[in-house]
């Protein structure tokens, strides 16, 4: 690149038109023969400034495509700090069959969804979702008034001024109070305003425009919700019942023909010694309603209750809960007893009718059974897999399969190939010349030797036998341009069918002649080779230990600090060729042969990073260098300049004495000459 460095001349004349008989001057050629030395050392300046900085620009490209390279590596490797060792990656598959012979199983997806830690064991889990966990749904009775009708001016009884709350167990209560201008659409607003603190919430549902019903829901599955209705506003809206007793609304014929209902049901309310007690009913289809009602007092008898907690009269029955009772509710409600005798199956909370009751998750994982919980998020249950349970069905048996994520692996292979084929189209750039044979102008780096030396380790690196398996069994090829291309049914079958080699291949293996020497921990270390261990043991406890390498020669590891002892482990000293290898020890002594290989992503993440680190990296001390370089250059072509600038200055100021000289001589010899002449002439 040229540059033209130049000066000003100012407002100075140009006296090269000055001229006598014995003198001739020019200030542009005073200028260009005493300042133009200057203005070229500063060109040349400017010149190397413009080199370098193409060189900078080139150097941190090579950087930002190393910083890629080692991105892309460190996901793929075990030993780098960074990235997500995907090789951890799992994933889960499902599947369903049915538990009972030729029914239909539900489809897995339906009934859960399950995600899985990285590096959870692989294999195989039974699941089956008896009941999904769920929050209190209350539906009040229907209102002969629209959502919006203020309740003062209808008829259905409330107490205006009075007051009532409804909150989740465990939560603070939050008391409402029913005003006169107040409908059922205020009152579910004013529920849901205390739906932090309670836990509740409310809608109103519209029948029709003279109809309409308060629904109230909890918010936390397996959560029973609490009342308190001293002025039976919520019994008004049929949410609550604090009834002690219940007679039957449906008709029947008489009170003694078998009514061919069938079922079971817990009555609650009843007392002994004032500890409640529930009383557990089984009716059959042979039984008239003396019968039930028979049928129930001697369940209550026999739970130790006192007092007649059933009577018909004509063709009615009454369930009450006894002598000394609160009020009465039903649980576990089985049949059509209670329903077609139509008597409301109260939840022992006294929700009128409970549309859903509070209730934890049921499981049964690989044949255990009874497994509860009170969310339908079980992330405990399996180690490294938590379920998501969207539906329940008793039948129907889901076999969750752990494997590695081979998609995700597989993306990531390919990752790193784009990075390493962008890495190669920059050193194609860099290694271009043109026809004669001289380097091409993209060619910033032409020859560098560093650009040389990170190319060659990478290229060791990725055409490498490492642990019998190279690139082109996994499907990643070089062509003729030494791009990677990938056949990426190959790499599909190899993840699937021959995983392990595929993760030798990237990855660092660590190996030991016996199990009493166990590697712990990740390994960091980028040691490669064989040695011996020989451990010695004192009283139970590791007392020397004894390195023998390649040469054969033993050395006292712990002397030489080359590995230290703490307790049963063994670790190799920061800096040693053994830093980052981790053991833990559990023989008595001897010696224990340990092999290591360095995996492909290994080798390149380590490469890469060693030369693109933007803080220490090869790559960086050359920038700096040339940065420190460029600085002192522009130091030195300023001054240059700032010379020139002076130096011009200086003549022009001698020119201008000179001007002033030569007009006045040249003025005197005008002068001189006229009165020569005049005298000649007289």
């Amino acid at each position: 690149m040229t540059t033209t460095s130049s000066v000003s001349t100012g407002n100075a004349t140009d006296i090269s038109s000055l001229q006598g008989s014995s003198y001739s001057l020019s200030l542009a050629e005073a200028v260009s023969t005493k300042v133009q030395p200057y203005l070229d050392r500063a060109d040349s300046i400017a010149t190397e400034l413009s080199t370098n900085k193409a060189k900078i620009t080139a150097y941190q490209s090579m950087q930002t495509l190393l910083q890629a390279l080692e991105t892309a590596t460190s996901n793929l490797s075990s030993q780098a700090l960074e990235g997500s060792n995907i090789f951890n990656g799992r994933a889960a598959s499902l599947t369903s069959r049915a538990a009972v012979s030729g029914s239909s199983p539900t489809d897995a997806s339906v009934l859960l969804s399950a995600t899985v830690n990285s590096g959870t064991n692989s294999g195989t889990h039974t699941v089956v979702v008896n009941q999904l966990a769920a929050a209190e749904e209350d539906v009040g009775a229907t209102q002969n008034v629209s959502s919006t009708a203020v309740l003062s001016t209808t008829t259905l009884g409330l107490t205006i001024g009075g007051s009532f709350s409804i909150t989740e167990t465990g939560m603070t209560p939050l008391s409402i109070t029913l005003t006169s201008s107040m409908s059922l659409t205020d009152i579910a607003s004013a529920i849901n305003g205390g739906s932090d603190q309670t836990g509740v919430s409310a809608s109103v549902v519209t029948i029709d425009a003279t109809h309409s019903v308060l629904v109230i829901a909890g918010s936390d599955p397996d959560t029973p919700l609490q009342f308190n209705d001293p002025d039976n506003i919520l019994s008004g809206l049929g949410l609550y019942s604090a009834a002690t007793s219940q007679a039957s609304t449906a008709t029947v014929s008489d009170n003694s023909t078998a009514l061919d209902l069938s079922g079971s049901f817990i009555i609650n309310g009843g007392s002994v010694g004032g500890t409640a007690t529930p009383v557990r009913v089984a009716i059959d289809s042979t039984m008239s309603l003396n019968q039930i009602a028979a049928q129930i007092n001697s369940a209550a008898t026999a739970a130790g209750i006192t007092g007649t907690m059933a009577s018909v009269t004509g063709t009615t029955l009454t369930i009450s809960s006894g002598t000394g009772g609160s009020a009465l509710s039903f649980a576990a409600v089985n049949g059509d007893v209670l329903s077609t005798l139509g008597i409301a199956a109260v939840a022992s909370n006294g929700a009128s009718n409970q549309v859903t009751a509070p209730q934890p998750a049921n499981l049964t994982i690989d044949g255990v059974s009874g497994i509860v919980r009170s969310t339908n998020s079980i992330t405990d249950a399996l180690s490294g897999v938590s379920l998501d349970l969207t539906a329940a069905d008793p039948n129907t048996i889901i076999t969750v399969s752990v494997s590695p994520d081979t998609t995700a692996i597989g993306n990531t292979i390919l990752s790193f190939m784009t990075a390493y084929n962008n890495w190669q189209s920059f050193i194609d750039q860099n290694e271009a010349t043109n026809s004669d044979g001289t380097a091409s102008s993209s060619a910033v780096l032409f020859g560098d030797s560093t650009l040389r030396e990170v190319s060659l380790q990478l290229d060791a690196s990725l055409t490498s036998m490492i642990n019998n398996m190279s690139l082109a069994d996994i499907g990643l090829s070089l062509d003729g341009n030494n791009l990677l291309n990938a056949d990426v049914t190959t790499l599909t079958s190899q993840l699937k069918d021959n995983f392990k080699g595929v993760l030798s291949l990237f990855q660092s293996q660590i190996t030991t002649s016996s199990y009493t020497l166990q590697t712990r921990g990740t390994d960091y270390s980028s040691f490669a080779g064989t040695f011996e261990l020989n451990v010695s043991m004192t009283a139970g406890s590791i007392s020397g230990l004894t390195v023998t390498g390649l040469d054969g020669v033993p050395v006292d590891a712990l002397a030489s600090n080359l590995f230290t002892v703490s307790g049963n482990n063994i670790s190799g000293v920061s800096g040693s060729i053994y830093d980052n290898m981790n053991f833990t020890y559990t023989g008595s002594g001897g010696a224990v042969t340990v092999s290591a290989t360095l995996g492909l992503a290994n080798q390149l993440y380590t490469t890469s990073k060693n030369y693109g680190n933007t803080l220490n990296g090869s790559v960086q001390n050359l920038v700096t260098n040339l940065q420190d370089e460029d600085a002192q250059m522009t130091d030195q072509y300023n001054t240059i300049i700032a010379q020139a600038n002076s130096y011009t200055t200086f003549l022009l100021a001698q020119y201008a004495t000179l001007t002033t000289q030569i007009q006045a001589a040249s003025y005197a010899s005008t002068v001189l000459n006229e009165m020569f002449a005049m005298q000649t002439k007289g």
